[in-house]
């Protein structure tokens, strides 16, 4: 793509594009709608958290995305810095290929369900900035979520039964795992210790992100993701759980809920719908190689001179929709 030749429809026209280190956009002062408040604005990329943090918190930058949860307390502290943080369906999951011998094996997937302190995430990876999951991906944030699927939780015992099921005795579980959202390399740690405790030997591989979505995701046998919420319970999982999809990162195949997945789409009938989706999410809790243990608020800093904040949640920055409403109040 020839970006330099792009012709945008946005409330701001481009000055300076430099991939992967900044964007100048100017106001576009024909912009078709209402937004555009600002004379200029700059995104730019700082890859290390703390440095980015700095630079927020020094008043460098007057918003920064992906606030680490650990430093949360830090900017509520801070004068005139704020936490701005959505509930959302987005997600951290391990996915376990199931095309594979052992990350296959479904005693041993199940077992690292059980395993996931989900709780305990929550509170003290995420500090209260999450919500449980379920081993499913369509969260309570969505109209299609189904709360009547038992909440998987904790469950040591369970865990062993399956453990010495799965026949993986002393052979190593591999997860490779980047910093690809904030707490992902968190969340295998807790699995890794809770395993120890039932014999399991984990061996969280910590990598760079450089490279990660290429290199690394749908090619291990397990892996640590990121995902963001759709608009929709159907895009989410025509996406992502769907037998042929190009992001079927657990490869998991199912004809019946493919068929279910689909026929959903021209359902009108509000009972019956509820059903579809129900079957399906419980397909995924059941059978699936994907284990999601909790659903991650959207969580970023904002100085309180930014005003204007959108709220819709499925990215960053509301949605990475702020930006065209955002004003700052001098």
């Amino acid at each position: 793509t020839d970006f330099s030749t792009a012709v945008g429809t946005g409330p701001y026209k481009v000055k300076e594009f430099k991939p992967g280190v900044r964007t100048v956009g100017q106001r576009f002062e024909n912009f078709w709608g209402e937004g555009g408040y600002l004379d200029e604005i700059e995104h730019f990329g700082i890859g290390d958290p703390v440095a980015r943090l700095n630079a927020f918190l020094a008043g460098d930058v007057d918003a920064m995305v992906n606030l680490p949860p650990k430093a949360i307390g830090q900017v509520e502290s801070a004068p005139g810095k704020n936490v701005w943080s959505l509930k959302s369906g987005a997600y951290i999951n391990i996915a376990c290929r199931k095309d594979m011998a052992m990350s296959g094996n479904h005693d041993l997937i199940m077992a690292m369900k059980h395993l996931m302190d989900r709780e305990r995430m929550v509170k003290g990876v995420y500090k209260g900035q999450a919500s449980l999951g379920n081993d499913q991906p369509i969260g309570s944030a969505y109209f299609d979520h189904s709360p009547e699927i038992p909440q998987r939780m904790l469950d040591p015992d369970k865990a062993k039964y399956h453990f010495e099921k799965s026949g993986i005795g002393n052979t190593t579980v591999p997860i490779v795992a980047a910093e690809v959202a904030p707490g992902a390399i968190d969340q295998c740690l807790f699995l890794q210790r809770e395993a120890a405790k039932i014999g399991m030997n984990v061996d969280v591989q910590k990598v760079t992100t450089d490279g990660y979505w290429g290199a690394v995701w749908l090619k291990a046998p397990m892996c640590v993701v990121s995902w963001n919420m759709r608009p929709t319970a159907n895009i989410m999982m025509t996406l992502a759980f769907k037998s042929d999809a190009a992001w079927n990162e657990t490869y998991h195949q199912d004809p019946e809920f493919d068929k279910i997945l689909v026929e959903v789409r021209g359902v009108t009938d509000p009972a019956k719908r509820k059903e579809m989706y129900h079957t399906l999410q419980e397909k995924i809790h059941n059978d699936n190689g994907s284990i999601i243990p909790i659903h991650r608020n959207y969580v970023d800093a904002v100085s309180d001179k930014v005003k204007g904040l959108t709220h819709v949640p499925l990215n960053n920055f509301g949605g990475a929709e702020a930006p065209v409403t955002m004003w700052l109040d001098a």
